[in-house]
């Protein structure tokens, strides 16, 4: 298990990462979401996600694909990604992880979309998509 935080500190949690399971979404919800080029996700395991410190602060947007996107409504920190079942899919902001991990990305994924003034780094592959078979 690995705790979490927003920024103001008002929402913690805590979830249980997948190994090996940390991508670079490059795709135009994650960049419009974060105001960023990126944004490194962990898949977790929607089973274990516990909101321990302020669940009424924790607010959630759903996008037309029924995806949600769940942020602090204090202080707007993205914090995680998942299906309406969230055992079916869950992915937590890397940046939101405060417990030290020994992990990197594998993966730039959805660089279909990527932002025009931005190149992935090399080193790890790079998918129109995110394949199936790195979600095994």
């Amino acid at each position: 298990m690995v705790q979490g935080s927003c920024l103001c500190g008002q929402i913690e949690y805590e979830v249980e990462l997948i190994p090996n399971k940390i991508f670079n979404c490059h795709c135009s919800y994650c960049r419009k979401a974060h105001g960023a080029d990126y944004v490194t996700v962990a898949l977790a395991k929607g089973d274990t996600l516990k909101i321990t410190k302020g669940v009424e602060k924790l607010k959630e947007y759903q996008n037309e694909i029924g995806g949600f996107r769940a942020f602090c409504s204090n202080c707007g920190t993205r914090l995680m990604n998942y299906a309406p079942d969230k055992t079916l899919y869950l992915s937590v902001s890397l940046s939101t992880v405060d417990t030290p991990i020994d992990a990197k990305p594998i993966a730039h994924v959805n660089v279909e979309s990527k932002a025009a003034w931005h190149e992935p780094y090399a080193g790890i592959p790079s998918f129109q998509a995110l394949p199936e078979n790195l979600l095994d």
